[in-house]
């Protein structure tokens, strides 16, 4: 048992370099083979980003006119526009023209 060990100690004193440019690039070949494997999870996540960038402009845009109608909502205007198309109402004195040819548009 003794002459292993005595031949094992040997051999890493004599390859010590040997042992540790292997050593190294054993490392290193096992730091690409985890960058190489993680390389759909940074796609996914890039897909991801992209896609949640689509959303926060859509969801600007949408705010910016949400602003614009809140400061058209309290208008004379707004208010008679509103009242004209969802309710079918109408100021005194309008006129109101009908169309009887009966051909449906």
């Amino acid at each position: 048992m003794n002459r292993y060990k005595d031949r094992t100690v040997n051999f890493i004193i004599n390859h010590k370099r040997g042992l540790k440019i292997a050593l190294l690039i054993f490392l290193i070949g096992g730091m690409i083979f985890k960058g190489l494997m993680q390389i759909p999870q940074i796609n996914s996540g890039k897909t991801k980003i992209a896609q949640i960038n689509e959303q926060i402009e859509y969801e600007k845009e949408r705010q910016k006119e949400v602003s614009e109608l809140k400061g058209k909502v309290n208008t004379d205007e707004y208010i008679e526009k509103i009242a004209s198309e969802k309710l079918g109402l109408v100021k005194n004195n309008a006129k109101i023209f009908v169309d009887v040819s009966g051909e449906q548009q």
